[in-house]
């Protein structure tokens, strides 16, 4: 097999080939960021459906309790 002979690159090729590079790391950043915003919001989100379910639950404990201590002080 013969090696092909390689040609210098232009400095416009080479020019263009850094600002993709950049362009591309600069696209990774932003998603890593917006992944990062997404987690803390999901994070937040859990946190808050997880307050809602432990209301919830003594709402309905109080409750029992009240219909609880009626039953009994109507016998």
């Amino acid at each position: 097999m013969a090696e092909e002979e390689k040609t210098p690159l232009s400095k416009d090729e080479v020019i263009a080939w850094y600002k993709e590079q950049i362009e591309v790391a600069t696209l990774r950043a932003d998603l890593a960021e917006q992944q990062a915003r997404a987690v803390k919001h999901e994070s937040e989100r859990l946190q808050h459906a997880a307050m809602i379910a432990n209301i919830t639950a003594s709402v309905e404990q109080l409750q029992k309790e009240a219909e609880q201590e009626e039953a009994e002080a109507s016998k």
